[in-house]
């Protein structure tokens, strides 16, 4: 009897954990059923034609449906095994394509699209092909956690070649010109409805732009929070690290990008004298330096195609004493070089363009957020760059209506359109580099000004690093941090979902890139040094690079 009840155990919690499992990939089962049902493998005769309009002998049982393309051929010579001598098939000869307009139970009528065909003794024959289907697949703003959800599904099916499209697109003329090689667009559009989130899935033949089929579900704030745990968190460094390397302690900055136009992936490492470009295999491989023409403290490092040429822009903004100076960096003549240096102006690439906004000594960040317009070499102030509560040019993140926002306590704050608060975080998340705002006076201070660590895009929410110091509040600017760790933060609509990135790390962490499915820490020991490296009689002072893998 006691067997009989631990069997009956087991068999309950397998189907709880089945049903479980069950229900959380069944959310996109509507777009993943409607997707496959359009590219069954399937093979018939053309019985007759009429002009351009043929008649097929498959039909709605047997798969056909409305939409559909196929493919036509005729039949050649046998296929003959070169071993067994036995027929294994016939060769086929391609001759056109043709779409389905009027699927009954047991036939269907297609139109011609292209193709000399004359139908004679039901000699030519149609299929939709075995071969896996190529789509191109656009989640363009959804979220990350979401489209990499219904991505997967749809891999599991076996019967597509996902292609993935530029991210954040939303434009089908430039998801278009981006078909590389694939037979139809695939399409998400999130909108929020009630705090749900309401999605679309678009299908579009490539060869001629046509809509093929539309369809609508809705995942709830449940579902969300589900797939964004599951989806949305990386690897942690503890036994997870791809690789790890050693770097000179003065490396505070890294970026990732395409700088040369022919490699995607490649890594930016900065220090406040030197920035050295690399392509990673197995391991960092150096391909160039570039020496920074003055010196100082690195506020900001950010990477973008902002004149839409195919190469990455570097920008970076220094401190040099009471002065502020950036630089915008670009690969030509197979090296790294200078376009463009401007004085008193913090920059920053943000979503795809430069802004910038001016720097004074007694201000630090002084006046609006502004556009810089570019003109071959040159840089003109543009339009005002607006957010609905003061910010400084590098303490923010918007989506749409929603804006992350550091506060000059450390703290992090979510504000509506109108400005009014919505989320701030319940206790301090770090704290930036800090100046002294000059007067000219010594005995008079109006303050600090300062630089927090950067806030990353990521799916539809915000990276942020989370730093805790050795002793409290006490010296932070000299004792540094305990440890740290990288949080992804997603505004629900009601609240906030709160994920760790990775697990706490030993240090401070300095900067991070994401690149593909790889991500890249920088951290400091604590007290900027590793004891072990001492006891190794090596040198102990080092920056630590972690490269990571997401978690699947």
């Amino acid at each position: 009897m006691r067997y009989l009840n631990v069997l009956s155990f087991l068999c309950v919690a397998f189907f709880i954990i089945f049903s479980s499992s069950e229900a959380f990939s069944s959310p996109f089962q509507k777009f993943k059923d409607e997707l496959v049902s359009y590219f069954p493998i399937i093979n018939g005769r053309v019985l007759n034609q009429d002009n351009q309009e043929i008649t097929l002998d498959k039909g709605l049982k047997d798969g056909l449906k409305n939409g559909q393309r196929i493919t036509l051929f005729e039949e050649g010579a046998p296929l003959v095994h070169p071993v067994t001598k036995q027929v294994i098939g016939k060769s086929e000869k391609i001759i056109g394509s043709a779409e389905i307009v009027k699927a009954e139970e047991t036939s269907a009528k297609a139109v011609i699209l292209d193709g000399e065909i004359k139908v004679k003794n039901n000699q030519v024959f149609f299929k939709i092909p075995r071969s896996k289907i190529k789509v191109l697949y656009a989640q363009t703003n959804t979220e990350w956690a979401v489209g990499e959800a219904y991505y997967r599904e749809l891999k599991l099916t076996d019967r597509f070649e996902l292609i993935d499209a530029p991210s954040k697109i939303d434009d089908k003329d430039l998801l278009f010109k981006e078909a590389k090689g694939a037979d139809v667009l695939l399409m998400l559009k999130p909108t929020k409805k009630d705090g749900n989130l309401l999605l679309s899935q678009e299908l579009y033949w490539i060869k001629d732009k046509k809509l093929l089929t539309s369809s609508q579900l809705e995942l709830t704030v449940a579902a969300l929070s589900e797939l964004r745990k599951k989806y949305a968190s990386l690897i942690v460094p503890e036994g997870h690290t791809l690789l790890s390397f050693r770097l000179s302690r003065s490396t505070n900055r890294i970026s990732t990008g395409n700088f040369d136009g022919i490699s995607p992936n490649q890594i930016l490492i900065a220090n406040d004298n030197e920035i050295s470009l690399y392509t990673i295999d197995v391991d960092l491989k150096l391909k160039t330096t570039y020496s920074i023409p003055f010196s100082g403290d690195i506020l900001w490092f950010d990477t973008g195609d902002f004149d839409k040429d195919g190469k990455d822009e570097i920008v970076i903004t220094m401190k040099r004493e009471n002065r502020v100076i950036s630089s915008i960096i670009k690969w030509s003549a197979g090296e790294l070089s200078e376009i463009a240096r401007l004085e008193d102006v913090f920059l920053r690439i943000y979503e795809g363009k430069l802004i910038g906004q001016a720097f004074s000594p007694s201000e630090g960040f002084d006046g609006e957020i502004f556009y810089l317009r570019v003109e071959k070499s040159k840089y003109e102030k543009g339009e005002a760059f607006k957010l609905p509560v003061k910010s400084n040019i590098y303490d923010f993140y918007a989506f749409g209506s929603i804006l992350f926002k550091w506060e000059e306590d450390g703290f992090l704050g979510v504000y509506n359109e109108k400005g009014i608060p919505l989320w701030r975080s319940t206790e301090p998340l770090g704290y930036g580099t800090q100046y002294e705002k000059q007067t000219g006076i010594s005995v008079l201070s109006l303050g600090k000004w300062g630089v927090q660590s950067r806030i990353k895009a990521f799916g539809n929410g915000v990276i942020v690093i989370e730093k805790k110091p050795l002793l409290g509040l006490v010296n932070v600017s000299t004792l540094g941090y305990r440890s740290s760790r990288l949080q992804l933060l997603q505004w629900t609509g009601i609240g906030i979902d709160q994920v760790d990135i990775t697990e706490e790390m030993s240090g401070e962490i300095l900067d991070y890139a994401v690149s593909s499915d790889k991500l890249f820490v920088l951290v400091k020991p604590p007290f900027g040094f590793n004891p072990k490296r001492l006891l190794q009689g090596e040198s102990p002072f080092e920056t630590l690079l972690h490269i990571l893998s997401f978690k699947y």
